[in-house]
């Protein structure tokens, strides 16, 4: 999914460009970043760019302005990478500069805990999280030159409590591609992540609707 806010130019390659408003166009104007890649063609960035955007969904970033942000940072990165090197495609360039920036971020964070690699990308992740960073501090996420000191000790003190010995998990990543339903799905996740209410709605509807059905079953 082509999230908003984007102009795609390829000046050599294709001549078209894609222009996507934001979706609160009644309440802000429409912002177009311009994003000219000298290699690769409009279908290969256009697959970074969708692999990026599920890349920083899994870090739970509701905002999307943010994550556009992110997304063509990352990508502006991806292209000087890819002009040096074509024999990678797009979206392997875009990856490797997404962990790349996500390790010299939490690298500023945990510089003198004497974590490993793996440690140090999965203990970030988690601190992340419960510390409640997607929601309190989105804004300073990978932002290694403007980080907040009570995110500094929640995101370090979740690492302590996790202990020395955490053990890291390798699993070979493959694409999934679901069309409209991750589309659909995203929208969704998006909303309940933004309204905890509405979430505990669904919630209770859910137990209700399964034990009225335990209910009528055994009665």
């Amino acid at each position: 999914m082509i999230e908003s806010g984007l102009t795609f130019c390829f000046p050599k390659a294709d001549s078209r460009a894609i222009s996507l408003p934001f979706e609160n166009r009644a309440s802000m104007e429409a912002v177009n970043i311009q994003f000219a890649p000298e290699t690769g063609t409009e279908e290969e960035w256009n697959e970074a760019y969708a692999r990026l955007a599920d890349y920083f969904r899994s870090y739970q970033l509701h905002n999307r302005i943010r994550r556009t942000q992110l997304i063509l940072e990352t990508l502006r990165r991806a292209a000087a990478a890819h002009k040096l090197d074509t024999k990678k495609t797009p979206t392997a360039h875009s990856i490797e500069q997404a962990r790349f920036m996500l390790k010299e971020w939490l690298g500023a964070i945990y510089s003198d805990m004497n974590l490993n690699e793996s440690q140090l990308e999965a203990g970030g992740r988690l601190g992340f999280h419960l510390s409640g960073g997607p929601a309190r501090w989105p804004n300073f996420f990978l932002d290694k030159e403007n980080l907040p000191q009570d995110m500094i000790e929640a995101m370090r003190s979740a690492v302590r409590a996790s202990g020395p010995g955490m053990q890291v998990s390798k699993m070979t990543p493959r694409d999934i591609d679901l069309g409209r339903v991750s589309e659909v799905a995203e929208d969704t996740f998006d909303t309940l992540g933004r309204h905890p209410i509405l979430r505990y709605s669904i919630l209770i509807g859910i137990v209700g609707a399964v034990l009225t059905y335990l209910y009528l079953l055994f009665r």
